[in-house]
């Protein structure tokens, strides 16, 4: 079909929900800063329903002073896997209806559900097709557990939707990836040209998280009920399969023996699991010393800087070479250290670069051990130094800046 003489029109496609925790700190921002540049930028979401139902008005306030517009479509949580295929129909004609509508230049998928009508749309209306790669989804399923390879049926779901992936990947007209690690993959699988990669890691935004200081260190204690001269260790986020908290909460236990202060802010979605956890891995004279909160997106800004130190240990694996974890950036962000562990993406080398924290293999007991003798070195890094050499890399304006430049090439 004809493209619109309108240029700078564009759909935006996610299955993920603005109205997510993630929407907030990881959609929105890079698509109000798309927007100062676009004409029209149309967005199609899937939202949950109670999420919906709460702060759909709001945000339907908010977007009506830029140039987004926004189709929210209604989450499928039943029916399992055909739940899924119902969506992605309903995706699919929703964006064809709405590119009929709009004829945008260019069709901007984030992830690989949102990339397959994404291809569809390039098809049909020849817009360029903008691939915000999120990672290797379908490997991720293995790791996280929701295929077991082991069964046929989902064996079966993993060889088609590689099959799909190579597909998309061998279409895209560019491509945006989380890390450099995850590059020569992506072009074995498919992908055309080095040129057509782009890298924008998971960035924090330096306005909301300001660097700590010693009176909202302060506040955050004094709210999570956590005695002001302690030493703090943080977690932060999902309680899942890719995760390690059992790990963090043996280093706790080592930790514990040697500083005396020794106390834990635990920040998650996930608090009767993760107590469920301390029952088995941590003695119970310890729990007492453990905080865990549920927290909002302004909640996570408020407590961060009760952290000394932030502990991210994730599970290595081939899928993790495309991950860019967001905690780090926005602890680094409060000048907040980080003890992390290898094999997961850029992590060890922007560590080095920024010198930023401490990279180790948690699966040995010797590495746990030498975060205890390296307590004082660690907190060290804390600072401005630390969030200034973060915000160098990791800032949503640098992240802005990279997609509006994307956009700008792809209509050259």
């Amino acid at each position: 079909m004809k493209q619109s003489t309108r240029k700078s029109c564009s759909l935006f496609i996610t299955y993920d929900g603005l109205l997510d925790p993630l929407g907030s700190s990881q959609i929105l921002p890079y698509l109000k800063a798309i927007a100062t540049r676009e004409d029209h930028l149309h967005v199609l979401s899937f939202e949950k329903p109670e999420r919906y139902a709460l702060a759909a008005g709001a945000l339907r306030e908010a977007l009506s002073h830029t140039t987004i517009r926004w189709t929210p479509l209604i989450f499928t949580r039943s029916w399992g896997s055909v739940g899924k295929l119902w969506d992605l129909l309903r995706m699919q004609l929703a964006a064809c209806r709405i590119a009929a509508r709009i004829q945008p230049s260019v069709v901007h998928a984030r992830g690989h559900a949102p990339a397959q009508a994404a291809l569809l749309i390039k098809q049909l209306f020849g817009a360029h097709f903008l691939f915000d790669c999120r990672g290797l989804w379908v490997d991720e399923r293995v790791d996280k557990g929701g295929w077991v390879l082991s069964n046929p049926w989902h064996r079966l779901q993993y060889r088609v939707y590689k099959w799909i992936e190579m597909i998309l990947f061998s279409q895209v007209d560019h491509m945006v990836v989380l890390t450099e690690a995850v590059i020569p993959e992506v072009l074995r699988l498919g992908v055309p040209k080095r040129r057509t990669l782009t890298v924008i890691p998971c960035c924090a935004d330096f306005c909301h998280f300001q660097l700590a200081t010693p009176q909202s260190r302060q506040i955050a204690r004094s709210d999570c009920h956590i005695p002001e001269a302690s030493l703090v260790l943080g977690y932060l986020g999902s309680v899942g399969g890719m995760y390690m908290p059992e790990q963090f909460l043996r280093l706790v236990e080592r930790a514990s023996t040697r500083q005396l202060s020794l106390q834990v802010l635990v920040l998650t979605p996930d608090e009767e699991k993760f107590r469920q956890l301390m029952q088995i891995h941590l003695p119970a004279a310890l729990h007492p010393h453990v905080h865990v909160r549920a927290a909002n997106r302004d909640q996570v800004a408020r407590w961060l800087p009760a952290m000394d130190l932030l502990v991210s240990l994730t599970k290595p694996s081939y899928a993790r070479i495309g991950m860019s974890p967001t905690k780090l950036a926005e602890a680094w962000a409060t000048g907040i250290p980080a003890i992390c562990n290898r094999g997961v993406g850029d992590v060890a080398t922007l560590v080095e670069e920024l010198d930023a924290g401490m990279v180790i293999d948690a699966s040995t007991e010797a590495d746990l051990l030498s975060i205890v003798d390296a307590l004082p070195s660690l907190l060290s890094k804390k600072g401005k130094r630390l969030r200034e050499a973060a915000q160098s890399r990791l800032s949503l304006e640098l992240a802005a800046e990279r997609y509006r430049q994307i956009y700008n090439n792809l209509r050259a």
